[in-house]
């Protein structure tokens, strides 16, 4: 790949996101990071790490937390701006990426060469593919998918004041369950080359 591009992803629990993600990088040739992020900020410290895991995406506990102005002492909000600090520091070092979730939209917002990116698809593919991952029932997945999203769509909303899933928020929406992750994948990696190839 030529001059650097930044990929968001932001997706719908169950859509195959991540594993549209996986792709894209193996196909560019790229580096994909996801939870990644959690472990790379927080390598040397084992109880933040854990920490971040347990807050990472989840909206902020208002019972929990005090804002003051613009600022915030809740753990969720300090990992949440940690994270967008190491996204920046990425795009900054010149590095080509592809981010999944955690707001990577709104923390490279206006930057040069970010293709925002939303990954969806039908709810009944949804559920079958978190039922078979984590061998639920078809209700308790189903009931996964919808906590995973409110959380997903609160937590957007408190830290970019925009709507998680709108398509105002993104460049390209696309629905997995059309052509198939993999498919998916394939077709966007042409879109993705042929954006980069613009002056």
């Amino acid at each position: 790949m030529k001059k650097q591009i930044l990929i968001t992803i932001g997706r719908e629990y169950g859509s195959g996101g991540h594993d549209l993600a996986v792709l894209l990088s193996q196909r560019l040739g790229i580096r994909m990071l996801d939870r990644e992020l959690i472990d790379e900020l927080w390598k040397n410290d084992p109880e933040m790490q854990r920490l971040a895991q347990e807050y990472d995406e989840r909206p902020v506990n208002r019972i929990l937390s005090r804002k003051i102005n613009e600022f915030d002492n809740s753990i969720p909000h300090n990992v949440a701006q940690r994270q967008f600090d190491m996204i920046r520091q990425i795009a900054d070092s010149g590095e080509s990426a592809i981010f999944v979730g955690r707001c990577a939209d709104y923390a490279l917002a206006g930057r040069p060469g970010l293709l925002r990116i939303f990954c969806r698809a039908d709810l009944t593919q949804r559920i079958k593919r978190i039922q078979q991952r984590h061998n639920l029932s078809p209700e308790k997945a189903a009931l996964l998918v919808a906590k995973t999203d409110r959380h997903r769509r609160v937590y957007y909303h408190h830290h970019t004041g925009k709507f998680w899933g709108h398509s105002s928020c993104y460049d390209l929406t696309v629905n997995t369950s059309v052509l198939g992750v993999e498919k998916t994948a394939e077709a966007l990696e042409a879109y993705i080359r042929a954006f980069q190839e613009q002056d």
